[in-house]
Formats: structure tokens, sequence, C-alpha cells
């Protein structure tokens, strides 16, 4: 083990030293899959919003909400083409895929963090929360659905915020008139520990 461990640090310090030579044909680099500077990475960033809960300097909740609109669902597919190397005809089964389920539903993919366990059971039907989605008129939608995502190497990879302490749901609700057709909207999660809101549209930030 130890020869391994001075054969690592060794590497480095060649690596180092070699300053703009080329990197050793054995070594390879690559970024991260949810990179901000690759395609997938920065349409994760446009459309995921971040939420804090506070009781006075006591935290109720920390939220992370990923809206997987059709932009997003397309920056996943191409990167995952890639990523694994896919051919042709699975590429394209891939894809329709993906446009089959943006047209049926409006899906998030959220990851909670509450203190207290018994507070973050949103596929409950005895939860504390209520979910539902605000379109830009005012009018509210209920979930069709909410599945919690056991977690698996993949999560993470995906969405970076997934961490050991959130738990991780998928979220469907309707799409009005069938067609993905709002650009802002609001997940909101309300209920005696207090309200947060994502908040999705042209110009927000994270």
């Amino acid at each position: 083990m130890r020869s391994w461990i001075l054969a690592g640090v060794g590497m480095v310090l060649a690596l180092g030293a070699a300053g703009c030579r080329a990197v050793p044909e054995e070594v390879h680099l690559t970024r991260g899959f949810a990179d901000p500077a690759t395609p997938y990475g920065a349409a994760l960033a446009r459309y995921t919003r971040y939420a804090e809960l506070y009781n006075g300097l006591d935290t109720v909740a920390k939220g992370w909400a990923t809206w997987r609109s059709p932009e997003l669902r397309e920056a996943l597919v191409e990167s995952s083409i890639a990523a694994y190397g896919l051919g042709p005809e699975e590429a394209d089964r891939l894809r329709a895929e993906q446009e089959r389920a943006a047209r049926r539903v409006r899906e998030f993919h959220l990851a909670l963090y509450t203190p207290a366990r018994d507070w973050n059971d949103l596929e409950s039907p005895d939860t504390l929360w209520r979910l539902s989605l605000e379109l830009p008129d005012g009018t509210r939608l209920a979930p069709l659905q909410v599945v919690h995502i056991p977690k698996t190497a993949k999560v993470p990879v995906e969405y970076p915020y997934v961490s050991p302490w959130t738990r991780e749901y998928t979220l469907f609700f309707p799409l009005v008139e069938g067609r993905e057709t709002h650009r802002s909207l609001t997940l909101v999660l309300s209920g005696p520990l207090g309200t947060m809101r994502f908040r999705f549209g042209p110009g927000r930030g994270r």
C-alpha cells in the first residue's frame, strides 16, 4: 500500500513539475458530469433553486429543487449519450423516452434536509407539508405523485447538491392543456412548520 501511495504522490509531483508539458498518455482528465462548464451542468444551474427555512436561529429545512424542463432533459440526454458512448439506436431510444416524459407531466427533483427525520416524509399521506405548483396567473396545482428516491451512486452525480443528510424526491405535476407552456413557476412547500418557495423563471438565479 505504501508503494502505491508513494507512486501516486510521485505522479502528482511529476505533473506539477511538468508545467505546460503534455499529460502522460495513461493519465486521463475529465470534468465532472454536472460541472457548470458542461452543457448539462449549465442547464442544471439554470433550472435549480435553493431555499432555507428557519425558526429563529434554528434550522427547519433546506431544499434544492430542479425543474426537469425540456431543455434540461435534452442536455441530460445528450450528456448521457456522450458519457456512455451510446450508439445511434440507443441514443434515439433515450431521446424518445425523454420527449414522451416531457409531454406527459411537469417534473421536479427535490432534495430536502430537515434536522428531524419525521419532518422529511413528503411521500407520506400524514406528512406535515403540502406541495403545490403556482402558475403565473395564481393557479395552484396539486402534485399527481410524490416519489421518494432511494440513494444510489448515480443520483449525486446528476444532482451534486444531494448529500448524506438530504432525502430526495421526484415530484410530478399535471401539464395545463397537456403542454409545457409556462416559463415562470413557483414550487411551494408549506405547512405548520413554515413555507418554502422555489421560484423559477427568466432572470432568476439559483
